[in-house]
């Protein structure tokens, strides 16, 4: 078994009086939140940043530096390796009038929906316990 570690941010804007958040599409074909590696010497946050921004062009996010959820799963590469994944992400509020510009590389798609619906399209059930517990936390 392979250990792996990426952080990211978990983001959301208000719309028309809700709340809607943002996903990716991985070039594997599966939604999830913007995540990655970090680069030697990076903290936590300034992974979470830097990753955000490059997978969405987006710079202008506010991040709840206080707060930390965590996702942990297992997964299967092609080769049969299996991967332990850990993943920290941050809350981050983005101003409605940013656009998505994606990362073409990486990412396939994007969507910003309501909590039902990013509920919905997220891929995996990890994912959706992670929304709940945003929702939770902010008093959705």
């Amino acid at each position: 078994m392979v250990d792996d570690f990426s952080c990211g941010v978990i983001p959301y804007r208000i719309k028309d009086g809700g709340r809607d958040f943002l996903l990716i599409q991985h070039k594997a074909g599966h939604w999830s939140f913007p995540k990655g590696h970090p680069d030697d010497g990076e903290t936590y946050l300034e992974t979470a940043r830097r990753e955000f921004e490059e997978e969405t062009g987006i710079r202008a996010v506010d991040i709840d530096e206080d707060t930390i959820f965590e996702e942990t799963y297992l997964f299967t590469k092609r080769s049969g390796k299996v991967v332990n994944k850990r993943v920290v992400y941050f809350l981050g509020q983005v101003a409605d009038n940013q656009k998505v510009t994606m990362q073409v590389a990486e990412v396939s798609d994007y969507a910003w929906g309501s909590a039902k619906k990013t509920r919905q399209q997220l891929s995996f059930d990890e994912g959706r316990a992670l929304l709940d517990e945003v929702l939770a936390y902010l008093g959705d």
